[in-house]
C-alpha cells in the first residue's frame, strides 16, 4: 500500500514528511496536479472507481493508495496555444474528473480539499473558536468606514486591520498583506468600501504562538518578535524571530481537538497571541498552512506525526 503525496515539486515541507515515511518504511508516490494533462494521466472506471493514476514513471493503482497527503500541489497546466476559453473549460473539467476521481477516494487524507476549503472562511473560523472554548478578539467585518471608525473608537481607538485571505499584492515583486495597527482617521471611506473588511480589537500581548496540531497531538512554539513590524504581524519579518518551545494550557489543548473535530480535521496551524496576563487568545488557523520553518527551528517531530497520521501508527 502508498502514501499518496499531491505537492507541488519544490515543496520542502512535504519533503519533510516523504522523509518521515521513508524512514517508516511505507512507499509513497509524489505527485503534483500541476503536471495533468503533460505527464500526470488517470483512467477509472465506475461508480467503484478503480484504475489508476500515472505520472509519466509510475502507474498507481488507485486501490493501492492507503491514505492521501494534500499539501498544496499546483493548479492544472494546458497548452499556451489553447484559447483562453477553451483552457477554462478543461481546467473545469479536469477538477470534476481527476479531482473528482481523488478526492472521492476512500481513504484517510491530511487534510480532505473539501474540508480545508470549510474551514479557510475566517468567519465561520471565529465562531467555531469561541464555540470550543477560545477566546477570541472582539471582530468587526463591513464595508461602512463609518462603521469601522465606531469600531475603533469603541476599541480604544486602535484596531487591526486583516485581510480575510492570504492576500498577495503583486507589484514590481510579490508582497504578502501583513496585519496593520490602524486607528479611526486611517481609515478610508472608498478603499473600505470596496469589499469587506476584518478589523479586530487589539490585544496587548507578551508573544505569538504557532501551535501545530496533528490529530490529538499539539506542537507549541512561542514567537517571540524581534522588531516594530514584526510585533504586529510575526510573517513580516522573520530574520528577527526567535523561537521556543512550549507545552499549551490543557484548556487549550482540549479546544484545538474540539476544533479539528467541528470541521473535520487532522491537521491544523493555529495561531495565538498571549496577553500580558499570560491568557491565549485564538487569532485564526491554516487548515494547509506552512509548518516546516517551525520544525527546521525547534526540531519539533511535526513531519514523524504526519507520518503516523497517513500509516495508522504503524509502518
Amino acid at each position: 500500500m502508498t502514501v499518496l503525496v499531491l505537492t507541488a515539486p519544490d515543496d520542502d515541507t512535504a519533503t519533510r514528511v516523504c522523509q518521515a515515511l521513508d524512514d517508516r518504511g511505507c512507499a509513497h508516490a509524489r505527485m503534483d496536479l500541476g503536471d495533468f494533462p503533460k505527464t500526470l494521466s488517470c483512467t477509472a472506471t465506475g461508480p467503484d472507481w478503480t484504475g489508476w493514476l500515472s505520472d509519466g514513471h509510475r502507474e498507481l493503482r488507485l486501490s493501492e493508495i492507503r491514505s492521501v497527503y494534500y499539501r498544496r500541489p499546483s493548479g492544472f497546466r494546458f497548452p499556451a496555444h489553447l484559447p483562453a476559453q477553451e483552457r477554462r473549460f478543461a481546467a473545469a473539467e479536469a477538477r470534476q474528473g481527476l479531482g473528482g476521481l481523488l478526492f472521492c477516494l476512500r481513504v484517510p487524507f491530511v487534510n480532505h480539499p473539501s474540508r480545508i476549503a470549510d474551514a479557510e472562511l475566517k468567519p465561520a473560523q471565529l465562531q467555531a473558536a469561541a464555540d470550543v472554548g477560545f477566546r477570541v478578539p472582539r471582530t468587526l467585518i463591513t464595508n461602512d468606514a463609518e462603521e469601522a471608525r465606531a469600531f475603533a473608537h469603541e476599541t480604544d481607538g486602535r484596531i487591526l486591520y486583516k485581510p480575510l485571505t492570504a492576500a498577495f499584492l503583486r507589484t514590481d515583486e510579490v508582497k504578502l498583506v501583513y496585519a496593520t495597527l490602524v486607528r479611526a482617521d486611517d481609515l478610508d471611506d472608498d478603499a473600505i468600501a470596496l469589499s469587506p473588511c476584518q478589523f479586530q480589537a487589539f490585544v496587548p500581548k507578551r508573544h505569538d504562538v504557532r501551535l501545530t496540531a496533528v490529530g490529538r497531538e499539539c506542537f507549541a512554539t512561542i514567537i517571540h518578535a524581534g522588531s516594530e513590524e514584526s510585533y504586529w504581524d510575526w510573517r513580516a519579518d522573520y530574520p528577527s524571530l526567535r523561537y521556543e518551545p512550549v507545552a499549551p494550557p490543557d484548556a487549550v489543548a482540549a479546544s484545538v481537538t474540539a476544533y479539528l473535530h467541528r470541521f473535520g480535521l487532522v491537521f491544523g496551524c493555529f495561531d495565538f497571541t498571549v496577553d500580558t496576563a499570560g491568557d491565549w487568545w485564538f487569532l485564526e488557523c491554516g487548515a494547509n498552512a506552512q509548518w516546516g520553518w517551525i520544525e527546521y527551528e525547534t526540531g519539533l517531530p511535526i513531519a514523524e506525526a504526519i507520518a503516523r497520521q497517513l500509516t495508522g501508527g504503524t509502518t
